[in-house]
């Protein structure tokens, strides 16, 4: 499980690295460290902005920001880095 993340990590950070920051800074798909557990995961996240949705992988987690920091603030919680929520594998709300 623990590789399946890490693979899933680097393919999303190659997709980072080819282009797909946030467009709209209100909304942004954080990726947290694949070996948090999920509470800890949508905690950190909840406190970046309110929650959207979370990815087919449980360390992506789509959040809404109303200031418009959406990155800056998932990035303070604890994610790896985010990228645009289009970008993201089809997440359930």
């Amino acid at each position: 499980m623990v590789f399946a993340g890490l693979i899933a990590t680097v393919g999303v950070a190659a997709a980072t690295l080819l282009g797909a920051r946030p467009l709209d800074l209100h909304e942004a798909a954080g990726v947290f460290p694949p070996w948090w557990g999920r509470e800890a995961v949508l905690a950190a996240a909840s406190g970046a902005g309110a929650v959207l949705a979370v990815g087919t992988l449980p360390f992506i987690v789509i959040v809404r920001s109303d200031q418009g920091d959406a990155p800056s603030r998932l990035r303070k919680a604890g994610a790896l880095f985010s990228i645009d929520p289009g970008r993201v594998a089809p997440c359930s709300p």
